[in-house]
């Protein structure tokens, strides 16, 4: 056999060896795993198979963290990201960087674990594998849930949501909901948080996601626990631990754990609390997972604090404190200082108790949470009472009526209350008929009695309709950048102007960055790209300066060393990231024609090339004609312009629809003067509809063009077809 036949034989064979190890994985044999992945390695290395290489690096990462051996998991996944950018692979490449960010998670580094994440999703987005996306969305959302970022959490739930229906994604829809439903209960919004958690709840039950239904079971306990409906949150809870236990899912067992112990300390039954979070706690450290570690910490805490031990209860705090700091996990370290702070308040040592909260009110300011702040304000007007500062306790008591006032929080707890009896009511035998037919579900027959249930239980029917939640006033800060024409960009209703960017320089670094949306640009690049004489001089400096004035253009209020929302820095790089809702015009143009190449239809083909070329309303960054940096992407743009219009032109000419072909290829002239396709089109067009008149001027104004562009007359072939 011929090398060149023995090659993709053997290259078949390694992949055929790490489809082997990976279905080992997912059947739980991790040594066979292990032996039939570092089989598939070698003979990818001995054979020089790049993509095979990538490959089971990968899978060897994920078995490394399986086996909770994150070193080893780090090594692999590394070396997987350096073949995979190598070979071009991205999907390979955006994997090894969710192993990455996987560790970084586990191990309590969530920030870091959160920039894998980004860095993977950006690759699948640049590659258009938008599907793709669903599985490192699940990863962003809890990421950005966990720093306290709930409202850019909602934005990548919505973006998953979006694309799961689109692609009929059922597993990662009911995903998609349940963390909505989990964000919208963070932010105080109940009943939007029970209306995704009851649309998820019935998705899931109908797939047989036992995973899906366990975390919404979940976040509707949770709603249960805040209306001190303890009964049913302890039904949903158990329920859920059921699911969670059935598939020994040790992170979402340790979470319900809590949830549980949390539950019977508020029915002040601490033995059974502590329990459940010293359960919680030894899965949390065979697991290695530190944020776990933490959270179970401050709820044995409040166990102590609770029974009057307040010593230990101290202990515990700052352990978990002292893990929460190094996660960043802000929402989680205030509630966990405002413990403390109780702790030392009952101790009578007011000094201390007064700087924790004090350092917990910062950290509600800083992540905008009107819930905390209303603790944190709370315990901070007790404090100054109990220590004789009248004068901060009328302080800290207006600001807490003024918070009080936003969170209106007896409305929202009676919205809720009156939505979970209708929904509940409305389901409950619809979704029990369902329950009954699957032998898999984790609920029992009872649940046909829950309106009989819910009545006992203190909730009262009603005839009234339920009223509809007051909107929300949201801020407009969506971006708006139009580079067609003229340059500007608009945020919200604010469109920025010279004295907002302050420096030229600035404003051209904004550009390029803009240019490579999402993608990392060295800072080596950017200073050859705009200083031509920067040999022998340090400008990072000058480049740090301009880039900062980015940053106060795009958000007036930043802080200083305050991370942007849009510019982020790693490795000597700068990338931009505008957000979810930006609208870049000549991003949705490429978008669209892109979309335009992949559609069959014809009608929706030109449909989606004529919303293109409405688009194009001038010249790619007119404005930088001159710069080096902006000619590529400006001729790419002018190009991919044209021949839209020609496109368009010729399926109206085809449809005899001749007018319209020639207003497409007059549009294409005027783009360029000499462009001999629009040129074609339009003599045909003419000839073809007996217009000999607008003929004969369209060829005087060719020959005019090319012999003020060119210095020289048309080519032959546009004077054969005008003579035939």
């Amino acid at each position: 056999m011929s090398s060149g036949n023995s090659l993709p034989s053997i290259y078949s064979e390694i992949d055929t060896i790490n489809l082997e190890a990976l279905a080992f994985f997912n059947n739980d044999q991790s040594d066979q795993a292990l032996e039939t992945s570092a089989k598939g390695y070698d003979l990818a290395v001995m054979h020089k198979y790049q993509t095979g290489i990538c490959t089971s690096l990968g899978i060897t990462g994920k078995i490394y963290y399986k086996l909770l051996k994150y070193e080893d998991a780090l090594k692999s996944f590394h070396q997987s990201v350096e073949v995979s950018q190598e070979i071009g692979n991205s999907e390979e490449l955006a994997r090894a960087l969710t192993g990455i960010g996987a560790v970084y998670y586990s191990t309590g580094r969530i920030q870091e674990a959160l920039e894998e994440f980004l860095k993977g999703y950006t690759v699948l987005e640049l590659a258009g594998l938008t599907k793709e996306t669903l599985p490192i969305l699940s990863n962003i959302v809890p990421s950005y849930n966990m720093l306290g970022e709930f409202f850019v959490s909602i934005q990548f739930a919505e973006k998953q949501l979006a694309v799961a229906k689109l692609h009929n994604a059922s597993k990662y829809t009911a995903k998609a909901l349940s963390s909505l439903g989990e964000l919208y209960f963070h932010i105080a919004d109940y009943e939007t948080s029970l209306n995704y958690s009851n649309e998820g709840l019935a998705l899931a039950i109908e797939i047989k996601d036992l995973h899906a239904e366990c975390m919404l079971l979940a976040n509707i306990g949770a709603v249960y626990y805040l209306l001190d409906n303890y009964t049913s949150a302890l039904d949903s809870m158990m329920r859920s631990i059921a699911i969670a236990e059935q598939h020994e899912d040790g992170k979402v067992l340790t979470a319900l754990l809590n949830y549980v112990c949390c539950v019977y300390g508020k029915m002040n039954n601490g033995s059974l609390a502590l329990n459940y979070a010293m359960r919680a706690l030894s899965i949390d450290v065979a697991h290695g997972d530190r944020v776990g570690e933490a959270y179970t910490l401050h709820n044995i805490a409040c166990v102590f604090e609770q029974s009057g031990d307040i010593h230990t209860a101290l202990e515990y705090a700052h352990k978990s404190r002292g893990l929460l700091q190094t996660s960043s996990i802000k929402e989680a370290e205030a509630e966990t200082l405002l413990l403390i702070a109780k702790c030392y308040e009952k101790l009578n040592n007011f000094t201390s108790a007064l700087e924790y909260a004090e350092n917990a009110l910062l950290i509600a300011e800083d992540i905008n949470s009107h819930r905390l702040l209303q603790s944190s304000l709370c315990h901070l007007e007790s404090i100054s009472i109990l220590n004789g500062d009248n004068i901060s306790a009328s302080r800290y008591s207006f600001r807490l009526t003024s918070v009080s006032k936003i969170i209106t929080k007896e409305e929202q707890r009676k919205n809720a209350e009156k939505l979970l009896l209708e929904a509940q009511i409305k389901k409950t035998r619809e979704q029990a008929e369902m329950l009954i037919a699957s032998s898999m579900s984790s609920l029992s027959t009872d649940f046909l009695n829950k309106t009989n249930t819910l009545k006992q239980q203190g909730f009262a029917l009603t005839t009234t309709a339920i009223q509809p939640a007051a909107k929300k006033v949201k801020i407009n800060n969506a971006i708006a950048v139009q580079t067609f024409g003229h340059f500007s960009v608009t945020i919200g209703n604010r469109q920025l102007t010279n004295d907002d960017w302050q420096r030229k320089k600035a404003r051209d670094i904004f550009k390029i960055l803009l240019i490579n949306h999402r993608k990392s640009v060295t800072i080596d690049e950017l200073i050859d790209f705009l200083w031509s004489d920067s040999a022998n001089k340090n400008l990072i400096p000058t480049l740090w300066n301009s880039v900062s004035y980015i940053r106060k253009a795009l958000e007036p209020d930043i802080k200083p060393h305050t991370p942007s929302s849009y510019i982020k820095i790693s490795d000597r790089s700068y990338m931009l990231d505008l957000g979810t809702e930006v609208s870049i015009d000549f991003l949705q143009f490429k978008d669209i024609l892109a979309s335009s190449r992949q559609e069959n239809n014809v009608e929706v083909k030109m449909s989606l090339l004529e919303n293109a070329v409405a688009l194009y309303t001038g010249e790619f960054l007119k404005e930088d004609s001159f710069e080096e940096w902006a000619s590529f992407e400006r001729e790419s743009m002018k190009e991919l312009f044209l021949e839209a219009t020609i496109e368009i032109g010729n399926y109206y000419f085809h449809k005899s629809k001749i007018p319209d072909a020639v207003i497409y290829a007059r549009m294409a002239i005027e783009t360029d003067k000499i462009y001999e396709e629009g040129y074609k089109l339009l003599f045909t067009a003419l000839a073809n509809n007996q217009q000999i008149s607008e003929l004969t001027k369209a060829w005087k104004l060719c020959q005019k063009a090319y012999k003020k562009e060119l210095g020289v007359h048309p080519p032959r072939f546009l004077e054969k077809l005008l003579l035939q």
